[in-house]
């Protein structure tokens, strides 16, 4: 039978915890006020000489998103994941930015940081920057994917969502462009909402055909902006043409093979994070330090494949938003025209 040294696994859980603090706060300090105990007792609990309790383990679990399994696995197969599902009887959207924005906020305190977006969808943080596409985003999500009740029969628009819900979608967009990221796109990223749009449209799900005209409008301003982001090599709000920011905010890549799936992942030097994005807009998140290590190699190798478009590569560049700029134009073109794709 294996034998565990409980003392040892705690230092461990806590050490991990403390990779995801920055260097000038006080984990000793943070760990007192997170359990409510006083600081001397934090002390004791950091160097082992006190146990901490199974409530205190649930505190700090849930609060960093840490499993102890990962401590008690020695097979290096075997990964711990927080999972974050949508659940009817409990969800709002309210809940699901504020938790997305603390994870930004903290992961914009640590030095030399940076973010891997592999967009296999179009990245909502960009859908954010239009609240009409937001809002038709959250509407689909919540009457076709998990079946809200009150919402299976309802025709789409803009007050169907809460005002509080788009104010935070948008607060989330505000803390993205500041945060150093790199996304991988293909032309396949912008379908799916595509598609999306188009299935409204024929199920009767709009008001009228303008709703769907409106909304590919604004995904086409959407993708402009990026282009501009891409020109710059930086990001910044939509409308904001004269704002200036660092050029090494924004890394664009473009790759010709399909991106398997969504995957973000949290470079934050010591301590790194996956976000594996599941049943549409479910997470699984972890920190575990082989499968992180790994889910990098992977991530790396598919930039090495990919082509840099943003600030360099301006011919590519050019083709490439030309070509997501036409498909919109081609489901312009059959909506205008009344045609139905299949």
């Amino acid at each position: 039978m294996e034998t565990f040294d409980f003392n040892e696994i705690q230092i461990r859980f806590l050490d991990e915890i403390r990779k995801n603090i920055p260097d000038n706060i006080s984990f000793a300090e943070l760990l007192a006020d997170d359990l409510d105990i006083s600081n001397d007792s934090a002390y004791r609990r950091i160097r082992g000489d006190t146990h901490l309790t199974f409530e205190e383990c649930r505190v700090l679990c849930t609060k960093y998103g840490i499993s102890l399994d990962s401590f008690f696995m020695n097979s290096s197969s075997s990964v711990s994941f927080n999972y974050r599902a949508i659940n009817v009887d409990s969800f709002n959207f309210e809940g699901y930015f504020n938790s997305i924005l603390e994870n930004l906020e903290t992961f914009k305190k640590f030095k030399g940081k940076d973010l891997i977006y592999a967009a296999k969808d179009f990245p909502p943080f960009h859908l954010f920057m239009s609240e009409r596409l937001a809002a038709f985003k959250l509407f689909f999500w919540m009457s076709n994917i998990f079946h809200f009740p009150g919402y299976e029969n309802k025709i789409f628009s803009l007050d169907s969502i809460p005002s509080e819900s788009l104010r935070l979608a948008n607060k989330v967009l505000e803390s993205y462009i500041t945060i150093p990221s790199t996304e991988i796109w293909s032309e396949e990223a912008i379908n799916v909402t595509l598609r999306q749009i188009e299935f409204f449209y024929e199920c009767g799900k709009f008001e009228s055909k303008d709703i769907a005209l409106q909304l590919l409008d604004d995904l086409k301003n959407v993708i402009v902006h990026l282009q501009k982001q891409a020109n710059r090599g930086y990001k910044f709000l939509y409308g904001k043409d004269d704002a200036v920011g660092n050029d090494e905010n924004y890394k664009l890549y473009y790759n010709e093979i399909l991106i398997a799936d969504s995957t973000i992942f949290f470079d934050m030097g010591d301590v790194k994070m996956t976000f594996l994005g599941t049943s549409v807009m479910n997470i699984l998140a972890t920190s575990d330090p082989i499968f992180c290590n790994y889910t990098q190699g992977v991530l790396n190798n598919i930039i090495r494949n990919s082509t840099l478009i943003s600030v360099a590569g301006e011919k590519l560049r050019k083709r490439f938003f030309h070509k997501l700029l036409h498909i919109i134009d081609e489901f312009k073109n059959r909506i205008e025209g009344g045609i139905h794709s299949g």
